[in-house]
């Protein structure tokens, strides 16, 4: 854990942590499933949550590092409310050290005083309803989990204006947390399935199986779930570590699970070539074979690759290309318009 100098670190709205316990002369913070223990003027390793006072205090609660609206396919959602347009926000850190971030210029970044920028939930949802979004989105850095606290008002918020509410996450929260958005009103999740063991814990420092636990807990309590894995040299390119990815998918989460393989491209500290097409081609065969019925290739910008084919009669249902989106023959009930067959895709 970091000592800090507080007077030269905290943002301009500091909130309490709703869940933390104490032990002894210190607080455990268990946000998020490293689950912290935080002595006075400790940080925690995602560098949002410190011990002031004998108590955790966010660091990020509003404090919003970017924000803008944006079509719920950039998430990427293909099978949960296709057409509309999320407003979506991040804030600063993170619980996993990936080396390749894609949002690294926010995600190393701690949440100092001259970067705080306090927007409020009440400001957020009115915003969303003024730019005509259809849903909120807590994604960018890891906020799906790290800003909690304000997720929670949020989603209420939202619930009750009549939007809906999603999450982009690497999902390894605690489950305590999980189930305080879930009774929030969180309504679906991307999660990233970062690769497999043990280069999942040894490159971004974080288990793979409580993220896991939670994909099938979300599951379980109806949250619509797509998994999204980068892949990334030495992390997840492997054709047998994505087989198995996939085949956990059709055993765990079933066989209408939507994945998608995106391609890496070099960032932060990564200077590896960007995912050859041939890796992402291979995996998604491979997944259809094991039994998966919707594998997506993102990151690419070619034609076809994010198209959604009917298992059974091979039919067009959607067709997408980038951030564009068109439904070719798929119902209101979200079945293939020619033979029936249960697409799955979650309208709004």
């Amino acid at each position: 854990m970091t000592e800090i100098q507080i007077d030269q670190f905290i943002p301009q709205v500091v909130h309490e942590g709703v869940l933390q316990i104490r032990e002894d002369d210190a607080i455990r913070c268990f946000t998020c499933a490293h689950r912290c223990l935080l002595r006075e003027q400790k940080l925690g390793v995602c560098g949002t949550r410190l011990n002031i006072g004998n108590s955790v205090k966010t660091l990020v609660y509003g404090n919003v590092s970017s924000i803008s609206n944006n079509p719920i396919e950039k998430k990427p959602f293909f099978h949960f409310a296709p057409g509309t347009s999320a407003l979506t926000v991040g804030s600063w850190g993170c619980n996993a050290s990936c080396p390749f971030c894609q949002n690294f210029d926010i995600s190393k970044q701690k949440p100092t005083p001259e970067l705080a920028r306090y927007v409020s939930p009440e400001q957020f949802i009115n915003m969303a309803q003024a730019r005509g979004s259809e849903g909120v989105s807590i994604s960018f850095s890891e906020a799906a989990t790290l800003m909690l606290e304000w997720n929670l008002e949020v989603f209420k918020l939202a619930r009750e204006g009549g939007l809906y509410n999603t999450i982009v996450t690497n999902g390894y929260m605690t489950k305590e947390a999980l189930e305080l958005m879930i009774d929030a009103g969180l309504d679906a999740a991307n999660v990233d399935v970062k690769g497999c063991e043990p280069q999942v814990r040894q490159i971004c420092g974080i288990a793979l199986q409580p993220v896991l636990d939670n994909i099938i807990h979300m599951i379980d309590r109806g949250v619509h779930v797509e998994l999204t894995t980068l892949v990334v040299p030495e992390l997840s390119d492997d054709v047998e570590c994505l087989e198995t990815i996939a085949r956990w998918i059709v055993d765990s989460t079933g066989p209408k699970t939507p994945w998608h393989l995106n391609r890496y491209y070099p960032s932060y500290k990564y200077t590896e070539p960007m995912t050859s097409l041939e890796v992402l081609v291979q995996a998604r065969e491979k997944a259809k074979t094991i039994g998966l019925e919707f594998v997506y290739i993102g990151n690419v910008g070619r034609k076809g690759l994010e198209d959604t084919l009917c298992p059974v009669c091979g039919t067009l249902c959607y067709e997408r290309l980038r951030l564009f989106s068109r439904n070719v023959a798929t119902d209101a009930n979200g079945k293939c318009q020619k033979c029936g067959y249960d697409i799955k895709i979650r309208n709004r």
